[in-house]
């Protein structure tokens, strides 16, 4: 009898013991070592049948209880990262894993579901995971970024234009690829697996302030059409409207896209104008009347893409970008009060311009994960611009200045990249040279050619790298560039050096810093060899003697993280050494307003982001309040400026609705003699999503009255104050329409990496 107590008991003892065993195990990053948060882990028998599965915690921990004896396949799996599948063989007891690396892929993953929003940040850039909900609730890949809220961003509720929060513009990208904000409005968000925001860009990208690259799912047989139209109800003069359509075919796919962006509004314009003469001091006084600002921008791309397998990509894009401006933003209707005259002000402008291009891409994938990547862009910019400003006083003959230039440009982009692994980090090198000729003829008042031949090559050479909660990126670039106009020439040389550190103490808290050293060269249109008429008393000029302009930048980011709550402060000093900014003097009467290699700016830029996940995903708040110092010191001047601001918005959804409000105050520039007051805005909309199509609608500042822009120069020889207001942007109404049809299966889309484009005209405008 006590043979058999002692029999069952131990029985008991080993069914309890199989059935209590655990597998345990923590998820990072392969290069950073920082956390996978809720990452995927599916235990599976040995016929393939799920067991069990779990998700990993806010530190990437996971743990599968009561697993038996027996032969297991443990599937770890991440968006962005490789799938990993461990064999367990005979398992009889716990499994400790301890910590698990996961390796970043390189290729574009397939759909995966994510309930709650995931960032992980790296040394150069946050991995954003869009959740489900913030897909469903958005139109095209401009209104994710509102609805995710990525810190260090900001989009305008009006134009939908993108920058980082220190008003810097931002570049965009898909799949690696460089586009244009239309074709990312032409993306459905349900394709979107995440966001790549480079905040912390790598030479690779040649001294952009942040770049934006949206990972596409990979698709099979079948296609798309989408569509989407935002229209104002009270103002029916605003307008966007987006068409794009792809569709696969085996190893091929083929895709167009079209945007329309068109205006038709009235503005004011008040401008106070104090000329200092050798003898005297003018005052002008100018009070405008309602003067309508029309223009319509037209953007079509259509892209045929080839797959051989993983082994190369070939992409062939056309572009055309069509401008039209009858009435420009600095058109006005004005009386000009002068002392005991009166004047009556007319100031016209007439643009167009047409910008073809083709684009073809190569990519070619080599063994032990080396790339290589080609791209050759071809553009022709055609464009026209004429300009009307007529001064009368009563009884007397019309004073009068008119302009007209046509102009004509041809550039060619070269560009080439390798990368490979090198150790336990990256390295990358490449090539870029730009080619271009201009030819612009100015008739009106003046009659003049300038023809001009540019070249600019650009270089790098970087390596990347993490060990343990370190990180680093070293890297040396360089620029040469070269223009020709007439007998006049000139050759430059930048030195490009940047350093990037990360450092993660823990899962929840992060800090970066980034220095580089950089310049750039003058635009076409400063360095013109032209004198354009502003008005009776100004004159436009170029300046063919300008040079390149040095300048330094370093930034401190330090953050904290937790799943309800995340706080960021970031602050950036840069210096830019004898840049090209803005000069006024006195000639025979007239006020010269040209540009000119100055002494020095100073920028101390200083952001706070605070995010507050207030109910689940279903109610989020995202605040950021700002300074701005400025210090710009010129051959004869020297002038600073602060600026206070705040930017925030609140999004909530539940089931098929959702809300959204966000204000932005006023975030102004100093450069040169000049401050750039920017808008003061708000915007409150609601919405509805039901799968393939949705409404929304949306009312721009619907509590205030007073909607403006404002420009300060402060020039001793000729101050101004320019003010520009318009009703039409308070309470303006808009209704967003989306439909998204999709047939078929979907195919494979490989990624392409880089792209270029040419859009600088080089013609000098004399509108003020």
């Amino acid at each position: 009898m006590k043979k058999f107590i002692y029999l069952f008991c131990l029985l008991v003892m080993q069914a309890m013991t199989m059935a209590a065993h655990k597998i345990s195990g923590r998820l990072v990053d392969n290069n950073e070592s920082s956390a996978l948060i809720g990452a995927s882990i599916a235990l599976k028998d040995q016929f393939g049948t799920l067991i069990m599965g779990a998700t990993t915690d806010e530190k990437g921990n996971f743990v599968i209880s009561d697993v038996k004896d027996g032969n297991y396949t443990l599937i770890l799996s991440y968006i962005g990262y490789e799938k990993q599948t461990l064999s367990l063989v005979n398992l009889n007891n716990h499994l400790p894993l301890g910590e698990i690396k996961m390796k970043a892929t390189s290729t574009v993953l397939e759909e995966v579901k994510v309930t709650g929003q995931a960032i992980i940040h790296k040394t150069d850039r946050q991995m954003i995971m869009p959740t489900e909900s913030q897909k469903k609730y958005a139109n095209n890949g401009i209104d994710l970024l509102q609805r995710m809220q990525i810190t260090g961003l900001t989009v305008h509720p009006l134009n939908k234009t993108v920058s980082t929060t220190f008003g810097e513009n931002i570049q965009f990208r898909i799949n690696g690829v460089e586009v244009s904000k239309e074709e990312i409005q032409s993306i459905r968000p349900a394709d979107i697996i995440r966001i790549e925001y480079h905040d912390n860009p790598s030479l690779r990208y040649a001294g952009a302030a942040g770049v934006l690259d949206y990972i596409v799912k990979r698709k099979e047989h079948g296609g798309y059409v989408s569509i989407n139209i935002e229209q104002g109800v009270n103002r029916v003069g605003y307008g966007n409207y987006n068409l794009s359509s792809k569709y696969y075919y085996n190893r091929s796919s083929f895709s167009i896209a079209a945007s329309m962006e068109r205006r038709d509004l009235d503005w004011n314009r008040e401008n106070t104008e104090t000329f200092i003469y050798p003898n005297h001091t003018l005052i002008n006084k100018e009070i405008g009347s309602s003067t309508p600002i029309e223009y319509s921008r037209l953007n079509l791309s259509a892209t045929y893409n080839y797959t051989n397998d993983k082994k190369s990509l070939l992409s062939i894009t056309f572009r055309n970008k069509r401008n039209d401006t009858p009435h420009g933003f600095g058109d006005r209707n004005s009386k000009l009060y002068q002392e005991d005259k009166e004047y009556h002000i007319v100031d016209r402008s007439d643009e167009t311009s047409n910008i073809p291009s083709i684009d073809i891409y190569y990519q070619l994938n080599l063994k032990n994960n080396q790339h290589l990547y080609f791209d050759l862009v071809g553009t022709y910019l055609n464009s026209d611009y004429s300009r009307i400003y007529s001064m009368t006083e009563a009884g007397n003959t019309p004073i009068e200045i008119f302009s007209k230039t046509e102009g004509k440009k041809y550039s060619l982009i070269g560009e080439a990249i390798y990368e490979r692994p090198l150790g336990k980090g990256k390295f990358s090198s490449g090539l870029k040279h730009t080619q271009s000729y201009m030819n612009n003829q100015y008739d009106g008042n003046i009659n003049n050619q300038v023809t001009m031949n540019t070249a600019e090559t650009y270089f790098f050479t970087e390596y990347q790298r993490n060990f343990g909660k370190w990180g680093y990126t070293l890297g040396i670039g360089g620029t040469r560039t070269y223009y020709k106009q007439k007998d006049a020439s000139q050759e430059k040389y930048i030195f490009r050096p940047t350093l990037s550190l990360s450092y993660k103490p823990s899962d929840r808290i992060f800090l970066k810093y980034n220095a580089y050293l950089s310049g750039y060269a003058p635009s076409l249109s400063d360095l013109s060899d032209v004198e354009q008429g502003m008005d009776t008393y100004q004159v436009r000029r170029g300046n063919p003697h300008l040079k390149n302009v040095t300048y330094f930048s370093n930034r401190l980011t330090a953050g904290w993280n937790t799943r309800l709550v995340s706080m960021e402060l970031s602050a950036r000093y840069s210096y830019d050494h004898k840049p090209i900014m803005e000069e006024t003097l006195y000639e025979n009467g007239k006020f010269i307003r040209t540009t000119n290699n100055q002494k020095g700016l100073h920028r101390l830029n200083i952001q706070t982001n605070i995010k507050l996940q207030l109910w689940k995903e279903y109610l989020s708040i995202s605040l950021q309040p700002f300074f701005n110092r400025y210090i710009s010191q010129g051959n004869t001047y020297t002038h600073t400026h602060s600026n206070w601001g705040f930017q925030g918005n609140a999004f909530a959804m539940y089931k098929n609705w959702m809300l959204i409000f966000q204000m932005n105050t006023s975030y102004h520039y100093l450069q040169g003699e000049t401050i750039q007051k920017g808008e003061s805005i708000h915007m409150l909309g609601a919405g509805y999503n039901k799968g393939r199509w949705s409404i929304q609608a949306f009312v721009i500042n619907p509590f205030t009255n007073d909607y403006h822009q404002e420009v300060v120069n402060l020039s001793q020889l000729a101050s101004n104050r320019q003010y520009a207001y318009t009703d039409v942007l308070n309470r303006l109404f808009m209704v967003n329409l989306s439909f998204n049809f999709g047939f078929g299966k979907q195919q494979k889309d490989s990624k392409k990496r880089i792209n270029n484009s040419d859009n600088d005209t080089g013609i000098l405008s004399g509108s003020k």
